[in-house]
């Protein structure tokens, strides 16, 4: 296994709900295929309808292998992260990126306990998905005012992550890559 592969299984954020709420079938992919692989595909009402399969993904091992990874949408096929262009790209090194990932990870799970600790316990729902619900539920009233120091930590994690998010993993096809410091 080369050590883009141990990025990636490291990694698992662009799989797992944490950086992506779904991934939007094209034309190209097989939505019957990956609805029989146990994923599950859905056609919007909207005109053009979208095709899409919600986050965090189904085909996602314990591993952080995917199971369909031979018939895998477009979407995946073609997204790579900042960190690992990066890495490929000698911008920064593969341990440096492996770091990254790590802090990540790190921040992820600490959104996670919080949204938790918050009554939000649906794993099956991405990240932002969980966010917004709690937000929703705190900011209503409806939850209990005990929880406002969780709901104001979360907050501030969310956005620490957030920028986190928008400077090593997301990337724009029209925005440079960064220069290494």
């Amino acid at each position: 296994m080369n050590s883009a592969q141990q990025l990636c299984l490291a990694c698992g954020l662009c799989c797992d709900g944490t950086l992506f709420n779904h991934v939007r079938l094209g034309p190209e992919d097989d939505a019957k295929r990956l609805k029989a692989q146990g994923l599950p595909v859905t056609v919007s009402r909207t005109k053009p309808p979208v095709t899409r399969f919600p986050q965090p993904c189904g085909a996602l091992c314990v591993d952080r292998t995917c199971r369909v990874y031979a018939d895998r949408p477009r979407q995946c096929r073609s997204f790579e992260c900042g960190v690992y262009k990066d890495a490929l790209a000698g911008r920064i090194s593969f341990p440096a990126a492996l770091r990254s990932v790590r802090k990540a990870r790190r921040q992820a799970d600490h959104l996670r306990q919080l949204l938790h600790q918050l009554g939000e316990t649906d794993e099956q729902s991405a990240l932002t998905d969980r966010f917004q619900r709690a937000q929703r539920r705190v900011e209503s009233g409806k939850a209990d005012p005990a929880d406002g120091d969780t709901y104001a930590e979360l907050s501030l994690a969310m956005h620490h992550f957030s920028l986190l998010a928008h400077q090593k993993f997301y990337t724009r096809a029209d925005t440079p890559p960064p220069e290494q410091a």
